[in-house]
């Protein structure tokens, strides 16, 4: 229940331009040992009944990874909370500088798909949330946009900052990015 399948998406390289990426879910076998987040760990504390890790793929490298939990409580409201989101360490920085784009999005994209697809939330009830550090505020805010809800504290002295979609803004990001990106094709299992 945690996934959506496997989809071709379309990005933009520094070196050839337009290609074709693929986003799926990730496998033990995937997990960098050399990015900032311990994405082996992880894997193995991971619940993939109500979890999952999901990949960005181009060329046959990794350029993005994103882990998301779905939470299905008879008495609480559906929601998707993005747990960890990192783009390879090749590929970071300003936007000139990024050997491929859009990283991010694309795994954002598929997160909200599996919210949009699976609960049925009122349109303007929450969704999706994360909780970001305060490096990637400006991109959650602005990029993405997402709803600023205020702060929290993540662990002792490390403040974060909750963000979310509702099902409408959530639906208006896929649009938005959809319009500009391409509607993803799903992949032949």
């Amino acid at each position: 229940m945690a996934d959506i399948g496997s989809y071709r998406v379309r990005v933009l390289t520094q070196e050839s331009g337009e290609q074709e990426a693929v986003i799926s879910p990730a496998t033990v076998d995937d997990m960098p040992s050399n990015w900032t987040f311990h994405w082996q760990e992880l894997w193995q504390r991971n619940d993939f009944e109500f979890q999952n890790i999901v990949k960005l793929v181009y060329a046959g490298q990794i350029w993005g990874l994103i882990r998301y939990s779905v939470y299905l409580y008879p008495c609480l409201p559906e929601t998707v909370e993005i747990d960890q989101i990192e783009t390879n360490p090749i590929s970071r920085g300003q936007q000139p500088n990024r050997l491929l784009e859009p990283i991010g999005k694309w795994l954002i994209w598929y997160a909200t798909q599996v919210g949009l697809r699976y609960f049925s939330v009122g349109e303007s009830e929450a969704l999706i949330f994360l909780v970001s550090l305060n490096s990637a505020v400006d991109y959650y805010r602005d990029i993405i946009e997402m709803e600023y809800m205020g702060a929290t504290n993540i662990a002792p002295g490390e403040d974060g900052y909750v963000f979310k979609f509702s099902r409408d803004n959530a639906a208006a990001f896929t649009r938005r990015h959809e319009s500009q990106w391409g509607i993803p094709t799903p992949v032949d299992s």
